[in-house]
């Protein structure tokens, strides 16, 4: 009950010293001059409120149809009741279609699995899988007799036009280093 009669006390208050300054508030006039008021006739701000509300109808002219805004997905077409009884139909038909699922042997047979998504992998034995290099064991004697049969088979067996000896260096050399390593590979398994 006091806390109401100070409120209306503070509310009286507040309202005899608003009432005290509008008593005291200079004259039109005066604001102009001070430039407080702006100093516009009537006319004037009668063409000032044309020019906005012509913008305005120009702005509300150019926004864009409802029907636009619903074909943009901007403005919704259904209520929220229906908007939320439709998200309860997909969940009922989702469920469905969940419980009634194929058996992974129907979706092998309709090529929907691929094949890595139902191989079992098991653990396999660690080992060392590089390549083995016979050709690293070879002795200075066996190098030597490959490199002699290379040259030898490449004396008698490919003979070379002569218009293209002057190609033969470079030829003969990559040539070489190709037969030379399959000589040693095969002679590395006849000794193995």
């Amino acid at each position: 009950n006091q806390l109401i009669r100070i409120l209306l006390e503070a509310k009286l208050r507040r309202s005899d010293s608003l009432a005290r300054l509008i008593s005291q508030r200079p004259p039109r006039v005066e604001l102009v001059e001070r430039n407080i008021l702006p100093e516009i006739s009537e006319q004037d701000r009668l063409e000032a409120r044309l020019v906005i509300g012509n913008k305005l109808d120009r702005r509300l002219s150019l926004r864009p149809t409802a029907e636009d805004l619903e074909n943009k997905h901007i403005l919704l077409k259904q209520t929220p009741d229906e908007i939320e009884r439709e998200k309860e139909e997909k969940k009922k038909t989702l469920l469905r279609k969940l419980s009634f699922r194929p058996t992974i042997d129907e979706l092998k047979e309709r090529k929907i699995i691929k094949f890595n998504d139902y191989v079992e992998v098991t653990e396999a034995e660690l080992y060392d899988r590089k390549a083995d290099k016979p050709w690293t064991r070879l002795t200075p004697r066996d190098k030597a007799a490959i490199r002699k049969e290379l040259n030898e088979f490449k004396s008698t067996e490919m003979a070379v036009h002569e218009d293209s000896k002057h190609l033969t260096r470079w030829f003969s050399l990559v040539f070489l280093w190709v037969f030379s390593i399959l000589f040693i590979t095969v002679i590395v398994v006849a000794y193995v």
